[in-house]
C-alpha cells in the first residue's frame, strides 16, 4: 500500500469522526449567534422580575457554555432544560422548539 492511500484511508476515518461526534459548526454558529441577541432582549425586558432575572442568568450560562470549543453536550442539555421554564415565562414570543432542534443539531441529541 502507498503511502498516499494510508493518508487517505486516514483522513477519511478522520472526517467520519469529526461528523459523527463533532457540533455542527453552521447551526453552533447560528446558535450562538441567537442567543447572543437574546441576551440582550432579555436584558432589556421592561420588566424587572425575578423570572427574567434568572432567565438571563441561565441564558448567560448557555451561552457560555456554547463559547467552548467543543461545548459539552451534556452541559448544554442540562442549561437547555432548565432555561425553558423561566424563558417561557418572560418570553413565550420565543420559538422553544426550533431552538431545541438547532441544539439538537448543534450539539447532538438533546
Amino acid at each position: 500500500m502507498s503511502n498516499d492511500s494510508a493518508q487517505e484511508t486516514t483522513g477519511a476515518s478522520r472526517l467520519d469522526a469529526e461528523t459523527t461526534f463533532a457540533p455542527r459548526q453552521q447551526a453552533l454558529d447560528q446558535l450562538r449567534s441567537y442567543l447572543a441577541m437574546l441576551v440582550d432582549v432579555i436584558d432589556q425586558h421592561p420588566e424587572a422580575s425575578m423570572e427574567r432575572d434568572e432567565a438571563q442568568w441561565r441564558l448567560e450560562e448557555l451561552v457560555d457554555e456554547l463559547a467552548r470549543t467543543p461545548p459539552s453536550p451534556p452541559r448544554v442539555q442540562s442549561r437547555w432544560l432548565r432555561l425553558v421554564p423561566v424563558l417561557r415565562e418572560v418570553r413565550p414570543d420565543v420559538p422553544i422548539a426550533i431552538l431545541t432542534q438547532l441544539l439538537n443539531r448543534a450539539v447532538g441529541n438533546l
